[in-house]
């Protein structure tokens, strides 16, 4: 599968082919049919402070996505395959005013 990578602690990122993950008891594997980049994959790019102090190398980057579920792992419930999805892949603390009216996508203690 195609997939935007960072390869290396420098300003850029590489379209590459990599393998299709192979999932665990609790996890989905999603087909991606529509992505977006954001701020934080900019700051990836460019691999400025933030991102030279936070981010793994090699790391896979997006995590703005839209797809179906094509595979789910044996203990994953209440979801099917073919499932529509999509996500934003913040770790949210649960307990802020945001995240208790639904917004954890504005959580002041987001991990990333």
């Amino acid at each position: 599968m195609k997939s935007l990578v960072k390869a290396k602690a420098e300003v850029g990122l590489r379209l590459e082919d990599i393998a299709i993950p192979v999932i665990g008891h609790n996890d989905v594997l999603v087909k991606i049919k529509k992505t977006a980049i954001c701020g934080t994959d900019i700051h990836i790019f460019n691999w400025d402070e933030w991102a030279q102090k936070t981010i793994p190398i090699p790391m896979t980057v997006g995590h703005e996505f839209a797809g179906k579920i094509v595979e789910i792992g044996s203990e994953v419930r209440g979801i099917n395959i073919g499932d529509r999805v999509s996500a934003e892949g913040h770790i949210t603390c649960g307990f802020c005013r945001k995240c208790r009216a639904g917004e954890r996508h504005l959580c002041r203690n987001s991990l990333g």
